[in-house]
């Protein structure tokens, strides 16, 4: 149960609340924090995955080559629901470890003196923040299964709304921790901090581009 105050702390609290993760919490807590960031929202998605196929909107105001490209990786996606949530816990955990790992050597060399497990405890209970959108994860989830689409529009952009606020909060709290945990600067903790987050972020969208454009050319080559 002190998962769930720590992370109200952390929306409420953020300065207070990472002194006493750093002070009391152990490694192996941010790694469960860590654990619950990325395999709870994959079991709503795998809920979410039991509702019908249903084609994107819109495809009709859309160029006819890139209608067909969408409704080709929508139809991939629905071919792979059930497993994509899983590559996903993959990915977003070691996502999140490389992110520390590369604000961890920064932060030393910037002159920091804090040790790497410690700050991915922190990142961990960072990562935690994202459940906040776990509840409208939740009800986007059972109008998929209803087939609601009017109302899952809405909820959908809502949800957007919410993760990127998610994500600049977790940023925040990324920066927070380099400087408390290192003993550095808020400009040394920003360096530290938002250029590796930057990197990982670059990334990927770089390998979901390139998912997006080998799914394609492999639904447009004729099998031999």
């Amino acid at each position: 149960m002190f998962l769930w105050a720590d992370l109200v702390d952390l929306v409420r609290r953020p300065f207070t609340s990472l002194r006493r993760i750093d002070d009391r919490r152990r490694v192996r807590d941010g790694l469960l924090a860590l654990a619950l960031s990325v395999s709870l929202p994959a079991l709503v998605t795998e809920l979410a995955a039991l509702g019908p196929f249903r084609p994107p909107p819109n495809l009709a105001s859309l160029p006819s080559l890139t209608a067909q490209g969408v409704d080709i990786y929508a139809r991939w996606v629905y071919q792979h629901r059930f497993v994509l949530p899983l590559y996903g816990v993959l990915i977003s955990a070691a996502l999140w470890v490389a992110a520390a790992g590369l604000i961890h050597v920064i932060a030393r060399t910037l002159g920091g003196h804090g040790d790497f497990a410690g700050y991915l405890k922190l990142a961990g209970f960072a990562a935690l923040v994202g459940l906040v959108s776990l509840p409208l994860s939740l009800l986007d989830a059972f109008l998929k299964l209803q087939g609601n689409s009017r109302v899952e529009l809405s909820i959908g952009q809502l949800l957007g709304l919410l993760g990127i606020g998610v994500f600049l909060w977790q940023n925040v709290l990324l920066v927070l921790a380099a400087r408390m945990h290192y003993g550095l600067s808020t400009e040394r903790a920003l360096a530290a901090a938002i250029g590796p987050v930057g990197a990982i972020v670059v990334l990927a969208i770089a390998l979901v581009v390139l998912a997006v454009i080998l799914t394609i050319l492999a639904q447009q080559t004729p099998a031999p």
